[in-house]
């Protein structure tokens, strides 16, 4: 099944927002998301659509399987981009989080891999110090 970024985005916060007690209220997914309740309803609608969320009847939404492995696995990339650019290009987090999740949607995963592991590379000890902070460009 193929979602659209905004899906997606959707998926990543419910199962963010979920992790601690398994479901998560319609209003603090329009918090977290800084959208109106019924934004977040049709998004959910969608979701449920693709069997990736359930909802009670009172709102409350919870993952289906499907929905908590597609979830972790859109977290996980957002989550691995943004160290890379936090720790290891040291880019300021705005930045960082912005481009993290522009750039989970369409990522490699072999891409990401890597990435991954070159970060954990540069955390060990020997490894280059981090974060890295380029040198300040000077106007010409």
């Amino acid at each position: 099944m193929k979602l659209n970024i905004k899906e997606e985005d959707y998926l990543e916060t419910i199962y963010r927002l979920s992790r601690n007690e398994g479901f998560v209220r319609i209003s603090e997914i329009a918090r977290a998301r800084e959208v109106r309740l019924p934004t977040v309803i049709s998004a959910i609608s969608r979701l449920k659509e693709n069997d990736l969320v359930r909802q009670e009847y009172y709102g409350k939404v919870s993952l289906t399987p499907a929905g908590k492995k597609m979830g972790a696995k859109i977290y996980k990339t957002h989550r691995i981009l943004r160290i890379f650019f936090d720790e290891v290009l040291g880019l300021p987090h705005e930045i960082s989080e912005d481009n993290a999740c522009r750039m989970e949607h369409g990522a490699n995963r072999e891409i990401v891999r890597r990435l991954e592991a070159l970060t954990e590379a540069m955390r060990l000890p020997g490894g280059n110090s981090m974060p890295h902070r380029p040198a300040a460009r000077r106007g010409r």
